[in-house]
């Protein structure tokens, strides 16, 4: 064989790597929530997921049938579809919502999803967003993986501190985006008062910051109706949401209200990426949400159990664990947000032996916007409790297996 004069051989195979920007993402980011090992007869508290039990399974089973038996249904649930969703469910959400616009509504693949969308939308690398503190961890593994930097703003029992937001906004901190979560808000399980949000609202207006509001629990007050949301007459007020925690987060779809500036942003970043979620889904829970009650139904069913199970488990934890916790009462969600009041104690101790006895619940660490991976100081002395997925009779046990655990330390 003639050589080709010139020609530079291969040394070796080359090693396939990922891009120089996706290794530098995958450095910046840390897990969300560590996984805790559960073994056989383990009763979990460490999830944030709803209850098989009160899922609408026979209800969303005769919506899909009703959308695919039928063979015209079925034709125009099949194909493509336009990236700001269908119009039977974005009417219903706009209804619901408040506002007269139903394009002013984005369907999207759950609440973290639409949480992406504005960040791809609104933020540039190295833009400043404000957070509450503690605070859900996964929407700081996104302000990573997006380039920007965030700042903590404590919490109280009546929500996101306005006041300290205030004092910042007068000392010159300019941020580009507020995130929180207004409504039993995770790990916390407080809400944000009504004066809050009138005030949250003027101060984004006045300092010209967006206002990002994920509230997937707002369906889940145990009783009474929820606050309205943050005013979405501001243009600075977006609202996400989702379907995860009322008819099920398998079904992947959430919301998002715009103000009218950033429709059309949006709508081309979700065409250009992902493009729409699935049609079929959106057309059988349009099916479901417009008969008349039956949502209603759904999320009282879950309101009444998600109480039970709250007091249930308060209860039980004040009686076994002898003072070592304090343990707010909630009037909604799926958490508690307890503290470890006994001195020289904090949750990691706590946690290493509660696995050993066969439940868990997650540190507060793992909540701390001050320290991306969980290793600062704060909220060390409290856990968060996730209530909603737990027989009653197994939150006493699981209450009785940590007061062990606390008595153990």
């Amino acid at each position: 064989m003639t050589a080709v004069l010139g020609a530079v051989e291969p040394t070796g195979l080359a090693r396939p790597t990922v891009s120089l920007e996706t290794a530098r993402r995958l450095t910046a980011l840390t897990a969300g929530f560590p996984l805790q090992p559960v073994g056989p007869g383990s009763i979990p508290l460490s999830g944030g997921i709803p209850a098989p039990d009160v899922l609408p399974v026979a209800e969303l089973a005769e919506s899909f049938a009703t959308v695919l038996t039928d063979p015209a249904a079925a034709t125009v649930s099949l194909p493509y579809a336009r990236p700001e969703g269908v119009a039977e469910l974005r009417a219903w959400l706009a209804d619901r919502e408040g506002v007269a616009d139903p394009d002013r509504i984005q369907v999207t693949d759950g609440a973290l999803h639409a949480i992406s969308l504005i960040m791809q939308a609104v933020l540039d690398p190295g833009d400043l967003v404000l957070v509450e503190s503690p605070t859900f961890p996964l929407a700081l593994r996104l302000l990573q993986y997006h380039g920007a930097r965030w700042e903590p703003v404590p919490v109280d029992a009546h929500g996101l501190d306005v006041d300290e937001l205030e004092r910042r906004l007068r000392a010159g901190v300019r941020p580009r985006m507020l995130y929180l979560i207004p409504d039993f808000q995770n790990p916390t399980a407080v809400t944000l008062s009504a004066q809050r949000r009138t005030r949250l609202v003027e101060l984004a207006e006045r300092y010209g910051f967006v206002v990002l509001a994920d509230n997937p629990y707002q369906e889940l007050t145990f009783g009474g109706n929820p606050l309205p949301g943050l005013d979405v007459g501001s243009d600075r007020v977006v609202r996400a949401n989702t379907f995860s925690k009322t008819l099920g987060p398998g079904l992947r779809t959430g919301w998002l209200v715009l103000p009218r500036w950033l429709r059309e942003p949006v709508t081309v970043v979700r065409a250009n990426t992902d493009q729409f979620t699935s049609l079929v889904t959106q057309r059988a829970i349009a099916d479901l949400v417009t008969r008349p009650g039956r949502f209603e139904q759904i999320v009282q069913r879950a309101r009444v159990a998600y109480a039970r199970r709250a007091a249930t488990l308060r209860a039980a934890l004040l009686a076994e664990t002898d003072g070592a916790l304090a343990v707010p009462d909630v009037d909604g969600g799926i958490f508690l947000w307890a503290r470890i009041t006994r001195p020289g104690l904090d949750a990691d101790q706590v946690l290493e032996r509660a696995l050993l006895e066969g439940t868990n619940f997650q540190p507060g660490r793992h909540f701390d916007a001050a320290s991306s991976d969980g290793s600062g100081p704060a909220y060390r002395r409290h856990l968060r409790l996730g209530f909603s997925a737990v027989a009653e009779d197994d939150l006493v046990e699981a209450a009785r297996r940590l007061g062990r655990a606390v008595r153990a330390q």
